[in-house]
């Protein structure tokens, strides 16, 4: 990498540090993280040149990109005329659209600038693994490191779930939809995406009240679409100069090569959201991991537990409920059923505990009953959580060390890329007969 990619690649975590854990009050809240932001972009600018991003536009891309962010707006609005529609927190006078303006487009302009620089520089040789480290690390940026580790590290599984359906699942789908753009026709290709998303979310009056489950479909299903078909309908000349093979080599007995398929695709996203609503309970079950041994040997750590829905009348002693109890998901055997006040109260207890519980269980605490126990499948989500906590813990008691080692790698990186130029060009020099 040259030494203005790592300069690029510096700032970028820079701001989205400086962002995330430095956060002024007053006006220098939407002052800070803008001029942070410009900064971005102007050296990304600076780097690119206009005369370059001007070669790398292509007008069919262009267009296409910014149907998809219309198509994406638009199916928003469909699902908003159903669930309906809330007012924008947003100030619509002249001032406070001057700063909404300022604060919105800020980020969008660094991001999706530095993000075309990167990708038409170190993406030559190897697109496809460019393209995908860029997404996530630009997906991550969006999130935040803090935001993300927090989410993770809770104990609280519908709130994990809504994270990953409305969040992370949709900020993926867009940023590999905005990087492979920005790979294939620049950055004015990714802004005309991302650009009508960003005009909409900020300055319509009013916003679609759409429940995490639709919000999750449409942002994650409008671009995969849109990356299939921008990747079915770009020109062939302009796919092969960059590196992206437009055949794929199969043996004889095969017919001839074809284009991904848009099925597949859509058929990985509509998986992906059917597997974060299965997670909440969208489906009509409920998958939990248990956390303690309290089930013992019923249930051990690490199994996962399927409950359903119920109705509290149909509950029997000896049947196995999750419920809620000060904001935890708890679950317990009942083992008596009380009548108080014309109310069915359930007590419960863990198999493995030798007194039941000291609070009864009212229906409305009751989220199902169990059904089905898949045995130890949860520990890898346990394993991922638990390396995701430790990381964090490290990171935040050896702060600077972390920063320290980051700064060594980037001058070593940068050191052996000024050493590789100077010996390519003495090389050059002796075979020119210089020396």
């Amino acid at each position: 990498m040259s030494r203005n990619t790592y300069i690029i690649l510096v700032l970028l975590l820079a701001v989205s540090a400086l962002v995330n854990w430095f956060r002024p009050g007053g006006l220098m809240a939407y002052l800070f993280p803008s001029i942070c932001w410009v900064i971005l972009a102007s050296v990304a600018l600076k780097f690119c040149g206009f005369e370059r991003i001007r070669s790398w536009f292509n007008k069919r891309v262009f267009f296409m990109a910014a149907l998809v962010g219309v198509f994406q707006i638009v199916a928003l609005i469909d699902v908003g005329l159903v669930t309906g529609f809330g007012r924008s927190p947003q100030t619509f006078t002249l001032r406070g659209l001057l700063a909404t303006s300022i604060y919105a487009f800020s980020p969008l302009l660094g991001m999706e600038l530095s993000r075309g620089y990167l990708l038409k520089t170190i993406g030559k040789k190897r697109p496809v693994l460019t393209l995908g480290l860029v997404t996530l690390l630009y997906s991550f940026i969006t999130i935040s490191i803090i935001g993300l580790t927090t989410i993770l590290t809770s104990n609280d599984p519908l709130l994990i779930s809504d994270f990953i359906g409305s969040r992370f699942l949709p900020t993926v789908t867009e940023n590999l939809l905005a990087s492979y753009l920005a790979l294939i026709a620049g950055p004015i290709a990714s802004l005309a995406y991302r650009a009508p998303l960003t005009a909409f979310e900020w300055f319509f009056p009013i916003l679609p009240d759409l429940t995490w489950g639709f919000e999750s479909l449409i942002n994650v299903m409008a671009p995969t679409i849109g990356f299939v078909v921008i990747s079915q309908a770009a020109p062939a000349e302009l796919l092969k100069k960059i590196g992206i093979p437009t055949e794929t080599k199969r043996p004889r007995i095969f017919s001839e090569a074809k284009k991904p398929s848009a099925k597949g695709w859509t058929i990985i996203s509509v998986l992906c959201v059917l597997l974060v609503w299965a997670s909440t309970g969208l489906l009509g079950f409920y998958p939990t991991i248990i956390a303690s041994g309290s089930m013992k040997p019923t249930m051990e750590v690490g199994d996962i537990a399927i409950s359903v829905s119920v109705d509290p009348s149909t509950i029997h002693a000896e049947d196995i409920i999750q419920y809620w109890q000060e904001e935890e998901m708890i679950i317990h055997r009942v083992t008596d059923i009380r009548l108080e006040g014309g109310t069915r109260l359930f007590q419960t207890k863990g198999d493995a505990n030798r007194e039941p519980d000291t609070e009864l269980v009212n229906p409305t605490q009751i989220r199902g009953k169990l059904i089905l126990t898949i045995p130890k499948l949860g520990w890898i989500s346990i394993h991922i959580k638990t390396a995701i906590t430790s990381i964090w813990s490290f990171f935040l008691a050896n702060t600077m060390l972390v920063y320290a080692t980051l700064a060594s790698l980037v001058f070593m990186g940068s050191t052996y890329t000024v050493h590789a130029y100077k010996s390519r060009s003495r090389t050059h020099w002796r075979r020119k007969g210089g020396w």
